[in-house]
C-alpha cells in the first residue's frame, strides 16, 4: 500500500503541469511550472525511498540485523558450519511471500511491480550488509558463514527459485519475478565479505 501510494505522487505531478499549460497570468505559470519541474525531478528519489522504507519495515529490517548480531561467538569459532543461518531462509520466505501477495493483489501495474520487487531485492542485500557491518569480530571460518549467508540469499532471491517455493504451496499460477538487480548486490556485499583477506594497500 505504501508503494502505491508513493506512486500517486506522479498523478499529482501530471496534474500540476496540465494546470500550468492551462494558466492564464505569465508570472503564475512561470511559477506553476518551476513547481512542476522541481515536483517532478524530486518524484523519483521520492519512490524510491519511500519503497525502500516500506520494504525494510515488509522484511522486519531491524529485527533480521538483530538476529545477526545474536549469532554472537559463531562469528568468532575457527570450525567450519555446513548450513547457513535460519534468519536468512526466513527472509527468503518472507520475501516470496510479499511477492505472492503483490503479483496476485492486480493492484499494482507490472512497472510499478517490479520496480517495487527490484527494491525489496536491494533491501534484502544491504539489511544483510547492515547486519555484517556490526559483527565486531569475525574469524575466517565466520567470513565464510557470512559468505553461505549470502548465497543462500541470493539463490533465494532467484526468480526461479521464488516461482518454484511458491508453487509448492499455491495452486495459482505465480508471474516470475524480475531479476535486474540481484546479482549486482550479492557483488556488493561479497566485496565486503572478500575484503577482510585483502591487504590494506589493495584495499
Amino acid at each position: 500500500r505504501e508503494c502505491a501510494a508513493a506512486y500517486s505522487c506522479l498523478l499529482a505531478a501530471v496534474l500540476i503541469d496540465v494546470a500550468s499549460n492551462n494558466a492564464n497570468d505569465e508570472a503564475a505559470i512561470d511559477a506553476l511550472r518551476n513547481y512542476s519541474i522541481a515536483t517532478i525531478r524530486m518524484i523519483p528519489i521520492f519512490v524510491q525511498q519511500a519503497s525502500r522504507s516500506s520494504c525494510v519495515h515488509s522484511i522486519s529490517g531491524k529485527e533480521l540485523i538483530f538476529q545477526i548480531m545474536c549469532v554472537g561467538r559463531a562469528w568468532e569459532d575457527h570450525h567450519l558450519v555446513e548450513h547457513s543461518n535460519v534468519y536468512v531462509d526466513e527472509m527468503v520466505e518472507r520475501c516470496s511471500f510479499l511477492w505472492c501477495n503483490l503479483s496476485t493483489s492486480f493492484r499494482m501495474p507490472p512497472p510499478a511491480l517490479r520496480f517495487t520487487w527490484e527494491q525489496l531485492v536491494w533491501v534484502a542485500f544491504m539489511t544483510l550488509l547492515e547486519g555484517f557491518s556490526k559483527v565486531p569480530h569475525c574469524s575466517t571460518e565466520g567470513r565464510s558463514l557470512m559468505s553461505m549467508d549470502l548465497a543462500t540469499l541470493s539463490h533465494g532471491l532467484h526468480p526461479e527459485s521464488v516461482k518454484t517455493a511458491l508453487l509448492e504451496r499455491h495452486q495459482s499460477i505465480i508471474t516470475t519475478p524480475s531479476d535486474s538487480c540481484r546479482e549486482d548486490m550479492m557483488r556488493y556485499v561479497d566485496t565486503f565479505i572478500k575484503v577482510f583477506y585483502f591487504p590494506d594497500e589493495d584495499v
